[in-house]
Order: C-alpha cells, then structure tokens, then sequence
C-alpha cells in the first residue's frame, strides 16, 4: 500500500527542498511565478521541509512530501513543462485565439461605451487570471481580493450618493417643482442606478466570499460556468463592471439635476460664476480622462497616416 518505505525518501525530498526553493525565488522576483504557491505558504513549506529531515522515511513525512510534490507536478503538467509551446508565465496563453463573431464584438463594444470601459479593464485583469481555462490559485486570490475592496468602496460611495440625492430632494425649491420637471427626473434615475449599483455590488461581494477564496479546481468549475456563453469572459467582466458603470450613471444623472437647477434659476452674477467653476472642472476632469486612456484615436492615426506616406514614398513597395 502507498506510502510505503521504499520510497527513495532522501531524494525525493531534497527534490522537494529545491522545487520549493526554486518557485520561492520565481515568486519574489517576477509578477507572473506559475508557483501553486504563494511566498509566504511556501516558506511554510519549507519550514516544514527542515522539520522533517529527522523524521525521514516515516510513513507521515513521506506522506507531506508526496502531499506538497503532487501540487507542484500538477503545474508543471498543465503548463507543459518540458515541451517547447511550456508556459513560461502565469498570463501566458499557449492557444491560438478564436475568431470572434462581429455581433459579438459590436455588442461588447457598445456595452463597454456605455459602462465608461468598466467590462474591458476588468477582462484584461480576467485573462491573467483565467488563462487557457486554468487558474493559478495565488493570482485567483488575488484577483477576488481585489475585487473585493473594489466593490466595498463602491458600496460606500453609493451610500453616500444615495444620501445626496435624498436631501436633494428634500430642498425646498426643488421639492415645490412639479414631478415632470427635469431635476425631479433626474434625481429619480440617479436614485435607481445607486440602489441597483449597491444591490449588485453586496450580490457580487456576497459571491465572491463564497468562490473567491476556494481551490483552483472549484474556482476553474465556477468560471466554466459563467463563461459557457457566447460572450465568453467578456460576460462576467461586463457583470464586474456594473456597479462601478451604475454608480457613474447615478452621479451624472445627478450632476444633470443640480446643474439644471443651478443654471436655470440664478441671476447672471452667480451664473457667469458657477459657470466658470463648472467649465474649468469639466474640462480639467475631460483632460484627466483623456489622458489615462490606454487607447488614443490621434496617436494611431499619426501612426497611420506616418506609415502610409512612408509606404507612398517607397518605389519598391508593391
């Protein structure tokens, strides 16, 4: 029966003491370590590694060592270790990628507009995580912790919000105004896409305690499931985002109503003024967007256009 004490004990475990070594120095020195490990269990590993070079060839210490090394094999198994396509990195696809259909891509293009590109950053975190339908468990948890204090702020930003539009509510001058005015309106939209930004955002925490900090074989089962649609991965980033793109929609929503209530009912003093302040913040906030984009419509037509011309100019390009 296994274990038993054949086993060649002393080298299995200096095997062992070198793997873990091995994936501990990976770890500390790159982002992207395939270790199944993180840094601070395998220190634990190896702590208990030392430990058991006393004990060497019982049953018990053959057991952890074989318990620990079936982890390890596993990862070099399904990353291909020794084969020339091996995964090198732990967000390193070793597949070709499939054409997506053009629908698909409208839609996901039209839906990540409208949610201020909320789906399309939380896929690209979702394909180091979720990579050729296999996850490294350390960048699993990771990820959900992530997640998880992303989604914890914004709950509390739309507690807050939803506060704000309550008492906006409540001022005099608007609450004498008839409920088909545009402040009243817009207040009544802000106020539904806070309260469906903090119910989708407590659902989604309450997920993610439950899957987010289970093994890998059970978080690999659950994001089969999710991404079994035509959309793929980029159903669950679009289900991610929703708060985060609620939460704005709720605020500029809001944003609309006081402005209107501002702009319509103040004498031509407070107008220039406010006016003034409320150009310089939009335009500092526009200029703030623009440049944290990751995609930029000038740079690729120079690009474009620079390519093109060289490509004119050249005599022996067919």
């Amino acid at each position: 029966m296994y274990p038993n004490a054949n086993l060649p004990c002393t080298q299995l475990l200096r095997e062992l003491k070198e793997v873990v070594v091995h994936a501990s120095a990976e770890t500390i020195t790159t982002d992207v370590s395939l270790s199944p490990f993180d840094g601070d269990e395998l220190s634990k590993i190896l702590d208990l590694i030392n430990q058991l070079g006393e004990n060497i060839g019982d049953t018990y210490s053959i057991c952890v060592i074989a318990r620990f090394m079936r982890y390890f094999v596993r990862a070099k198994f399904f990353n291909f270790c020794g084969l020339p396509a091996a995964r090198l990195d732990a967000d390193q696809t070793v597949y070709k990628k499939k054409k997506r259909n053009k629908l698909i891509l409208v839609l996901s293009w039209t839906f990540n507009v409208a949610m201020f590109g909320a789906p399309q950053s939380h896929m690209e975190e979702l394909r180091r995580v979720w990579v050729d339908r296999s996850i490294n468990s350390p960048r699993w948890k990771n990820f959900n912790s992530k997640l998880s204090t992303e989604w914890s702020s914004i709950t509390i930003y739309s507690t807050v919000m939803i506060a704000v539009d309550v008492s906006f509510l409540a001022v005099p001058s608007v609450s004498s105004q008839n409920s088909g005015s545009v402040p009243i309106i817009s207040t009544y939209l802000s106020i539904f896409c806070i309260v469906g930004s903090l119910v989708v955002s407590l659902f989604l925490t309450r997920q993610n305690r439950l899957y987010g900090q289970e093994s890998a074989d059970t978080a690999v089962d659950f994001l089969t499931k999710m991404t079994g649609s035509a959309f793929g991965t980029k159903a669950v980033a679009t289900v991610h985002g929703l708060p985060y793109a609620m939460l704005l929609w709720g605020m500029l929503y809001f944003m609309l109503a006081f402005s209107y209530q501002v702009f319509t009912s103040t004498p031509t003093l407070t107008l220039a003024t406010t006016g003034s302040a409320c150009g310089l913040v939009a335009l500092f906030t526009l200029w703030l967007i623009y440049a944290a984009r990751d995609f930029h419509i000038s740079t690729r037509f120079l690009e474009w256009l620079r390519a093109s011309i060289c490509k004119a100019r050249d005599p022996n390009t067919a």
